[in-house]
């Protein structure tokens, strides 16, 4: 079974208007809510692809409740610690004449020691871990030794274990030599401490994670496409040209479109390829809405697949 742990889960409000108008009452269009968070976004698209995964996390309030009763209603399987903080509310605002989007992210819940125990207590008693994935930021009192903690436990259950994360909690993280990362550009450069400019640049660096024990490296870069690094290849992956909506959640396909693949037994090139799709599909979409089957589907026979 296939596992992601979101810390600070959120419930997005993704609101449309026709536009903000100054000292006057702005008419709300349409409003939708989702459920949020990285490894949650993850698991929505795992379903969306005909997997099967449960979403493990941090939730509390009544937030929390439309949190999960929006998963289980859409059929996303989840197994959450409740906490006593209330799951954080981020809203994201359309205006549609301009074509402009705001983002007010919430800081979130503050969470305490009992609860991070209880929430580690819950974890350790799962019996059939094949994979799991980290995902996103922490909530406040929890510090990047969870992410390590959980690494720790993740292996001794033999599951591949996939780490998106960013700043100190990756680079901390990496010392406890999860399966895969998966950084965007911008986060593998702060890694690196530098700008990676160039393909070489970036391969070159990721030789230096592979030395650390890190098997895979997942690199996303926009329309510059996607990037798999192993001690054995390195994978290109290109999509096909589309028409981008909003890039929110698309490095999180990613994760799901690979790690989905992996577990279904196909190789590193048919994985990142389905990886490819899937991102590429979300940043179709509007405001935090995920990919649809179809369009993965559709864009799966045009990516370009090439070895380094």
């Amino acid at each position: 079974m296939i596992y992601t742990v979101t810390l600070n889960p959120a419930l997005d409000r993704f609101i449309v208007v026709e536009q903000l108008l100054r000292e006057d009452t702005t008419r709300i269009l349409s409003e939708t809510a989702y459920a949020a968070g990285k490894g949650i976004n993850v698991s929505r698209v795992i379903w969306e692809l005909g997997g099967h995964s449960v979403a493990l996390g941090l939730v509390g309030g009544y937030e929390g409740l439309q949190l999960e009763g929006l998963l289980i209603n859409a059929g996303v399987m989840s197994d959450f610690t409740r906490i006593s903080g209330e799951t954080r509310t981020n809203i994201i605002l359309r205006e549609q004449t301009k074509g402009r989007q705001h983002v007010i992210g919430a800081v979130g819940p503050r969470v305490n020691a009992t609860e991070i125990g209880l929430f580690y207590q819950n974890f350790n008693q799962i019996q059939n871990m094949e994979y799991l994935i980290l995902s996103g930021s922490l909530p406040r009192g929890v510090t990047p030794n969870l992410y390590g903690q959980l690494i720790l436990s993740g292996k001794k259950k033999d599951a591949f274990i996939v780490m998106d994360t960013d700043g100190k909690s990756l680079r901390e993280s990496i010392e406890y030599q999860p399966t895969c990362i998966k950084p965007n550009i911008y986060e593998l450069s702060r890694l690196a401490e530098k700008e990676l400019k160039t393909e070489s640049d970036i391969i070159g660096f990721c030789d230096k994670i592979h030395q650390k024990g890190i098997p895979y490296i997942l690199v996303s870069r926009g329309r510059k496409g996607l990037l798999l690094s192993s001690v054995e290849q390195k994978i290109k992956a290109i999509a096909p040209p589309v028409e981008v909506d909003s890039t929110v959640g698309a490095g999180d396909s990613v994760v799901g479109g690979f790690v989905l693949a992996h577990s279904q037994g196909k190789d590193l090139t048919e994985c990142v390829r389905l990886s490819c799709a899937a991102g590429t599909a979300t940043a179709q979409t509007p405001g935090t809405e995920l990919c649809h089957r179809m369009d993965v589907e559709e864009i799966l026979s045009k990516v370009q697949i090439s070895k380094l």
